[in-house]
């Protein structure tokens, strides 16, 4: 790989190993904060993926480690990272793998990750069943919808050279994300990119069937790479880290709770926005549970830490993939600083 930034195998695994030692080490012990306001910005419209978060400060989980929240804003996909990184916004619920490709360009506003949710890429390609596509080959010479700001739309690069292919053999539409689900009921394109989640029961909701779609998700062809993670502007972290181990604590209790009541947790979204259909924003948040959430790392390390050789690998991933000019060190993106105790993250 050419570039002048580039960094070695051994220089990022040697980090990583630093960095995993550092979890060895005695945890770090923060001051008591009280009234803390935060601006937290959302992934996405208000829905079952991020309503853990809108829960946890609807039953005052927030409030109760010193924590207030003065906004919880919804976005559109890659705004949460801008939003984090101009300090708009103190703390962020956006993409891990993301930060390494924003490091490279601006080190110094970079948001740094605190608390990982997604264990692995909701990115995917979803196609009517129709068409015929099965395995990433099958999509060389097809139209696919692909919306500027969808982060599968700027993972498709990485996941078509992951399988041996040339992303230029595929000739992409790009549409407001807004309509994406429109552009592809009306067969203008014969797949999208998207979060699978977030198209699937979209289309759902537009009447579609799940046995007239196929989804192709990147994670089980070929891209070992996190997703969404609780993000932390520069700004934030020097003049109020003392306020980011309560901000977490709050955030894992939204989480546990959509794990054992999801239920409760949609009603929480839908005190806050009446309009959403409550019964597919619950699967929405099931699936994101069951798909992004759930297994066996999560089961050995908890909800909100990662494994620092498999970032690394993601990182070097990402930067072959895009083409960057280098690989960024893992520890300048993540830190497990202020994580709450295993304990509170089981789930």
């Amino acid at each position: 790989m050419a570039g002048t930034n580039r960094v070695s195998r051994r220089t990022l695994l040697s980090s990583a190993v630093a960095a995993a030692a550092g979890m060895l080490a005695a945890p770090h012990v923060f001051a008591q904060t009280s009234g803390v306001a935060v601006r937290f910005t959302l992934n996405l419209p208000r829905n079952g993926t991020n309503s853990p978060f809108i829960h946890a400060l609807e039953k005052g989980y927030f409030e109760k480690e010193g924590i207030r929240i003065v906004s919880m804003d919804p976005a559109a996909g890659a705004d949460a990272l801008m939003r984090v990184a101009s300090d708009t916004y103190d703390l962020g619920f956006g993409d891990l793998p993301a930060l390494a490709e924003f490091y490279l360009k601006s080190p110094d506003s970079t948001p740094l990750a605190v608390f990982n949710v997604y264990r692995s890429t909701p990115a995917a390609i979803i196609s009517w069943k129709s068409a015929g596509i099965s395995k990433p080959a099958d999509l060389v010479g097809r139209t696919i919808g692909g919306p500027i700001t969808d982060n599968a739309f700027r993972l498709f690069p990485v996941f078509f050279r992951a399988n041996g292919l040339d992303p230029a053999g595929v000739k992409f539409n790009n549409m407001d994300l807004r309509l994406r689900e429109a552009v592809f009921m009306r067969k203008e394109v014969e797949a999208v990119t998207g979060f699978d989640s977030t198209v699937w029961l979209n289309l759902r909701g537009l009447g579609v069937k799940f046995e007239d779609i196929s989804i192709m998700p990147y994670a089980r062809h070929g891209l070992d790479l996190y997703a969404n993670t609780i993000t932390v502007s520069r700004k934030f972290l020097r003049e109020n880290e003392a306020a980011i181990p309560g901000f977490l604590r709050a955030c894992a209790h939204g989480w546990r709770d959509a794990v054992t009541d999801p239920a409760a947790v949609t009603e929480s979204l839908a005190k806050v926005d009446p309009l959403v259909k409550k019964d597919i924003e619950l699967d929405r948040l099931k699936w994101v549970v069951d798909h992004q959430i759930r297994g066996p790392e999560t089961d050995r390390i908890g909800i909100g830490q990662i494994e620092m050789p498999r970032l690394v690998r993601s990182i070097e991933q990402l930067s072959k993939g895009l083409q960057l000019s280098g690989m960024t060190p893992p520890e300048k993106i993540w830190t497990d600083r202020y994580l709450p105790p295993i304990e509170m993250r089981r789930i």
